[in-house]
């Protein structure tokens, strides 16, 4: 979730930055996730995911390579959790 708001976690720029529909999918889960409090894992997110493990990998590689998710804690390969990044910090 964004740092130092309240509000919903989701921003309107990633509808403007070329990402393809699976990719923005996976964002507005992660939003949803962490709009309710609570920790963004695969687990959590496979469960809501209508693909395949294997494609939900690849798109969180995808928002995590654009800085617009980031793993909580880097070090914890089994089962990671993500927290959306301030769209300022977007790439």
């Amino acid at each position: 979730m964004k740092q130092g708001t309240a509000g919903p976690s989701m921003s309107q720029k990633i509808f403007a930055m070329n990402l393809g529909v699976e990719t923005i999918s996976l964002y507005l889960l992660c939003c949803a996730i962490a709009d309710a409090q609570a920790p963004i894992t695969r687990e959590r997110l496979q469960d809501k995911w209508n693909g395949d493990p294997a494609a939900l990998k690849e798109e969180l590689q995808r928002l995590e390579k654009r800085n617009i998710i980031r793993r909580v804690d880097p070090e914890l390969a089994e089962n990671p959790a993500y927290q959306v990044v301030d769209e300022k910090r977007w790439r």
